[in-house]
C-alpha cells in the first residue's frame, strides 16, 4: 500500500501500485475478513483507491490503531 488518508467521514487507501485484480482481492478481503464496508474509487488519473465508509471507521480504528505511531494517527482522523 502506498498511502492512505482521511477523506470526508471515511478513509482512502491509495493502492496505485497494485493491479486492478489485486485491488479487487484486497477490497473483498477487507470486507470478508474484517467486516469493513468499502468500495473502489478512482482518482483523476484513473488510479484505484479503496474507500472505507464512515460506518466502518470505528472498526478500522480498533483494528489498526495499536500499530500506528502517534504522529500518524491524524490519517485516521484522531
Amino acid at each position: 500500500m502506498d498511502d492512505g488518508s482521511k477523506h470526508g467521514s471515511g478513509l482512502h487507501l491509495s493502492v496505485y501500485a497494485f493491479s486492478n485484480n489485486d485491488v479487487d482481492k484486497l477490497m473483498f478481503t477487507l470486507q470478508d475478513k474484517f467486516n469493513l464496508k468499502c468500495s473502489i474509487h478512482y482518482n483523476k488519473d484513473r488510479k484505484p483507491r479503496i474507500y472505507i465508509f464512515k460506518e466502518s471507521m470505528d472498526n478500522l480504528i480498533t483494528l489498526v490503531k495499536p500499530y500506528f505511531i502517534n504522529e500518524m494517527l491524524y490519517k485516521l482522523g484522531l
